[in-house]
C-alpha cells in the first residue's frame, strides 16, 4: 500500500513539474510565433504601402498602428532589413499581370512568381501562407488594381521549428533530471506515513499474539465448565465467541504477515486448475446442505507462477464469502479460464440484494455490506481484505461488480 502511495505521489509531482515546464515552454513558443508573424506582416504592409519596395529607413512610422496594420510596431525593422529581406512582387490590373519584380530574391524566376500569383488570385485579399512564403494580397475594387507581395518565410519557419524542438528536448531533460530529487523528497515526505503503517502492523501482530493465551485459557475453562456443569447456553455462548475471536486473531496475523512480506512470496509454477478445483470442491457439500446450486467451470491444466498455498487460500476465502451471503435457494459459480495472457478467476453468487455504491468498500477491513447477515454467518469483514492482499502480492487485480443488484461477481485477474 505504501509503495502504491509513494508511486502516486511521485507521479503527481512529476506530472505537476511536467505541466509547469511545458506550459512555460509552450508560452515561449507561442510568443515567438506571434512576434515573427507580427514582424512579417509589418514588412509586407510596408512593401505594399511603398508600391512594392521595402523602404530604406529606420524611422518610426505611426501609421503602422492604424487599423490597416493592427500588429503595430516596427521595432524589428532597421536599415539592414531591406538587405536581409527576400521577397517578390506581382502587380495586376483586373486579371492581367502588369508587373513582376523578383530583383530582391534570386531563387524565384518571373515564371515562378506568376505561378504563385495565379494560386493566390482566387483567394480573398489579406494575409496568408503559401508553401514557404508569407504573402499580402491587396486589391482596390474601385480601380481594379491589385498587388501581391510574397515574403520568403523559410528561415523564420526553420528557426521556429528549431526553437520548438530544442525547447521540448530541454524540457524533457529538465524533467528527467528533476525526477530524482522529486523521488528523494517524496520518500522523505512519506517517512511519517511509513512509520505509522509500520507501527500499526506491529501493534496488530503484538496484540494478536497477546490475545492468543487468554483466549486459549477461556476456551479451556469453558470446556471444564461444560464437563462439570453440563452443556448450557452460557457456556455455549462463551465457546462460540471464543472461536470467533480465535478466527479473527488468526486472520489478523495472516493479514499482517501478508503486508509485511508483500514482496517476499515464493514464486513457483504449479497447476492452478487443480488447486482451484481441489479447494472449491471442499465447499460443494456445504452448498448442497444449504440447498444452493454450486457450479464449477475450471479450464484444465492451466499453470501459474505464484504461491500455491496463498492461491488456495484465496479460492477458499471467495468460496466461503459466497456461502455466507448467497440467498436461500441461490446459486454459486466458480470459473477459471485464460483469455490471451490473462488468467481470470471468477466467483459469482446470487444474494438478497446489494447496493452498487457499496461494492468498492467490500475489500476494506472490517467493512460489512450487511452487518445483520454477517453476525448470523459469523463474518467480521476481513476475509476479502486478505483476498485482496493475496491478489496484490501476485501483481494481480481484484474487483467486485453487480449487473442486477441481486448478484455479486468477484473477478481476479493475473
Amino acid at each position: 500500500m505504501l509503495k502504491k502511495l509513494q508511486r502516486k505521489f511521485i507521479a503527481i509531482a512529476i506530472l505537476a513539474l511536467f505541466t509547469v515546464v511545458f506550459v512555460e515552454l509552450f508560452a515561449v513558443n507561442v510568443v515567438n510565433v506571434y512576434q515573427r508573424d507580427r514582424d512579417s506582416k509589418s514588412i509586407l504592409y510596408l512593401i505594399v504601402q511603398n508600391d512594392g519596395v521595402l523602404p530604406y529607413t529606420d524611422e518610426q512610422d505611426d501609421s503602422l498602428g492604424s487599423i490597416w496594420n493592427p500588429f503595430g510596431s516596427r521595432s524589428q525593422i532597421t536599415v539592414e532589413t531591406p538587405y536581409s529581406t527576400r521577397y517578390f512582387v506581382v502587380k495586376l490590373h483586373g486579371n492581367t499581370v502588369t508587373d513582376i519584380s523578383t530583383k530582391n530574391i534570386a531563387s524565384v524566376s518571373d515564371q515562378t512568381a506568376f505561378e504563385y500569383a495565379a494560386k493566390v488570385y482566387g483567394e480573398e485579399p489579406g494575409y496568408g501562407f503559401l508553401d514557404i512564403y508569407r504573402y499580402y494580397y491587396v486589391k482596390d475594387s474601385s480601380t481594379g488594381n491589385a498587388i501581391m507581395v510574397f515574403l520568403d518565410f523559410e528561415r523564420e519557419l526553420e528557426e521556429t521549428f528549431a526553437l520548438a524542438t530544442i525547447s521540448f528536448l530541454v524540457g524533457v531533460i529538465f524533467v528527467i533530471l528533476l525526477s530524482f530529487p522529486v523521488y528523494l523528497m517524496t520518500r522523505s515526505a512519506l517517512a511519517p506515513v511509513r512509520r505509522s503503517i509500520a507501527q500499526q502492523k506491529q501493534f496488530i501482530t503484538d496484540a494478536s499474539h497477546e490475545l492468543k493465551t487468554p483466549l486459549a485459557i477461556i476456551s479451556a475453562d469453558a470446556d471444564v465448565l461444560e464437563m462439570c456443569e453440563g452443556e448450557n447456553e452460557w457456556v455455549s455462548s462463551i465457546k462460540s465467541q471464543t472461536a470467533r475471536l480465535n478466527t479473527l486473531v488468526r486472520n489478523l496475523v495472516s493479514l499482517s504477515k501478508l503486508d509485511e512480506t508483500a514482496n517476499e512470496a515464493e514464486r513457483t509454477a504449479f497447476n492452478i486448475s487443480e488447486a482451484v478445483l481441489d479447494t472449491a470442491l471442499n465447499f460443494e457439500p456445504m452448498a448442497k446442505s444449504k440447498d444452493l446450486q454450486f457450479t464449477l467451470d475450471v479450464t484444465p491444466d492451466l499453470t501459474f507462477k505464484g504461491n500455491e498455498g496463498e492461491i488456495r487460500q484465496l479460492v477458499s476465502l471467495l468460496c466461503d464469502n459466497a456461502l455466507k451471503y448467497t440467498n436461500d435457494g441461490g446459486e454459486i459459480r466458480i470459473f477459471l479460464y485464460k483469455n490471451g495472457k490473462t488468467l481470470t478467476l471468477d466467483a459469482y453468487n446470487t444474494c438478497d440484494g446489494i447496493e452498487r455504491e457499496k461494492l468498492p468498500h467490500l475489500f476494506d477491513r472490517f467493512y460489512r455490506a450487511d452487518p445483520a447477515r454477517a453476525r448470523e454467518t459469523g463474518g467480521y469483514g476481513i476475509g476479502l481484505s486478505i483476498a485482496k492482499a493475496i491478489v496484490e502480492r501476485h501483481k494481480g487485480k481484484i474487483s467486485a461488480s453487480s449487473a442486477d443488484g441481486q448478484s455479486v461477481l468477484f473477478r481476479v485477474l493475473f
